[in-house]
């Protein structure tokens, strides 16, 4: 926020806490304050010119290698699931790189897939004895996003991951 500050846009730091609510803080609540105060005509304009990659208020975030996040999940007792497989060059050699620290599922069904990035997904979780989930990339604040359950997921996904999450964890109730 000390960035936005010296471009003369000032948040109220109390407020983006009230915004992300429950959720990790991140860049689109920092993105919703902005808007609110009129700093910005548009969330997508947040990043454009702030706080997007190239942005001159952008932070760095502390970052874990994709292993050490694995290792940390299952730490939490938690089911490690690779989201967005497709950002990197060689998708699958990370897969099987992540599956020997412990990936249980790569995000497959997601809404910016074809069904052709699809297919090529659900045939590496099947080839690596994995679960193919679903994700919406929902952070609940631009209208335009694809909302929590409007993703279509084979109900057999469901139930492995529900399984897997009982099994690592058996408090869980679901």
């Amino acid at each position: 926020m000390a960035k936005l500050d010296k471009l003369g846009i000032h948040l109220d730091w109390p407020r983006v806490q009230q915004i992300a609510g429950d959720s990790v803080m991140g860049r689109p609540h920092i993105a919703q304050a902005m808007l609110e105060k009129g700093y910005i005509d548009s969330f997508k304009q947040a990043f454009t010119d702030y706080i997007g990659h190239d942005g001159p208020a952008y932070v760095e975030r502390e970052k874990l290698t994709p292993a050490e996040a694995v290792a940390l999940i299952i730490k939490a007792r938690g089911v490690a699931v690779l989201a967005h497989p497709f950002t990197v060059n060689e998708p699958e050699a990370l897969i099987i790189e992540l599956k020997a620290a412990g990936l249980t599922g790569i995000e497959t069904y997601y809404d910016g897939y074809s069904d052709e990035e699809i297919g090529r997904l659900v045939a590496i979780t099947q080839k690596h004895d994995l679960i193919a989930t679903g994700g919406s990339d929902y952070h609940g604040i631009d209208s335009s996003e694809t909302a929590i359950g409007d993703i279509d997921l084979p109900l057999a996904s469901v139930e492995k991951i529900i399984a897997k999450a009982k099994k690592i964890n058996p408090e869980l109730n679901f």
